[in-house]
């Protein structure tokens, strides 16, 4: 007989895709499971199959936007590029992930109030920033051997500053949109950091 086909991967980005539909014209707090399973065209007890609460697909929403984001990263990185230019590039990359993920944002602060009441949700979190960090630190590294960057600099403590920026950006964003225009701001930003981290 010809093995049946895997579909779980196909079901969870169904769900996932719908409940950001959901989430977005409703909230979070007014979106219902039974919201999510009518319009995917599941059964209730599918959706709890694969998410046990909403929590739980919170979670795996922003964890798909983290792994994109990281992944993009650790391409730009890589480029044959001076550092001060590849970290230009990550800084407007994160920028662009940032006004795509704009209908997100209520669901991204929910995470993180998630994530201060649940364990296993702050580690998860903690890991991806920690995965964002071990990417930008031998790139100031490089930026430092190579006298493009400050000597003095602590790499950890640049990339941790780095993600600081863009993460507090994110959430003045969330709470007064206007202040925080992605397409010229998200860019000055990491022009101001990298003239920051520019030998003397």
């Amino acid at each position: 007989m010809t093995p049946r086909p895997d579909v779980s991967a196909d079901r969870k980005d169904l769900i996932l895709n719908t409940a950001e539909d959901v989430f977005a014209q409703h909230g979070f707090d007014e979106a219902r499971m039974d919201d999510i399973a009518e319009r995917a065209g599941l059964s209730k007890g599918a959706i709890y199959w694969y998410f046990k609460k909403k929590d739980d697909i919170i979670a795996a929403l922003l964890n798909r936007v983290f792994r994109r984001s990281i992944d993009a990263m650790r391409v730009l990185a890589a480029e044959d590029a001076t550092v001060v230019t590849r970290l230009t590039r990550i800084g407007r990359q994160i920028s662009r992930d940032y006004q795509a993920m704009s209908r997100l944002m209520p669901i991204a602060l929910e995470f993180y109030a998630i994530a201060l009441r649940q364990r296993n949700v702050r580690k998860h979190l903690a890991a991806m920033y920690a995965e964002i960090i071990a990417i930008l630190v031998p790139l100031i590294e490089e930026g430092i051997r190579d006298k493009e960057l400050d000597p003095t600099l602590d790499p950890r403590h640049a990339a941790t500053t780095l993600v600081g920026i863009y993460e507090g950006l994110g959430v003045v964003w969330s709470i007064t949109p206007k202040t925080v225009d992605w397409k010229t701001l998200g860019p000055e930003a990491i022009v101001m950091f990298t003239n920051g981290l520019r030998k003397k």
